[in-house]
């Protein structure tokens, strides 16, 4: 018996997302945001297809195009999160976690 408030992957994203539904929610934005930053291109197809249903998101996570902007992306975050400071970092993290929570009301 699955425990109240968790639904079954609908999608790729969701099941990407570990059955994380809110999280699978907050992928789906992030696609959206990159398909629309690299309209035109080759990604951008292959995330319009994983968006539509066409295509799994374990197959997209797959792409050396999309690891490097993962990457780049990651190293971009390090070093803002090197310049903040401890109370800077505290206040962030609460406020992604009041996001994370609200997500999954």
């Amino acid at each position: 018996m699955r425990p109240v408030g968790h639904e079954p992957p609908a999608d790729s994203l969701t099941e990407f997302a570990g059955g994380d539904v809110a999280a699978g929610r907050q992928l789906r934005r992030a696609l959206e945001v990159l398909a629309q930053e690299h309209q035109g291109t080759p990604l951008a197809g292959q995330i319009q297809a994983v968006l539509s249903g066409r295509m799994s998101m374990r197959e997209l996570a797959g792409d050396p195009e999309l690891a490097m902007l993962a990457h780049q992306g990651m190293e971009r975050f390090r070093e803002e999160w090197a310049q903040l400071s401890p109370a800077e970092r505290a206040s962030a993290v609460a406020e992604v976690e009041g996001l994370a929570a609200r997500e999954r009301e």
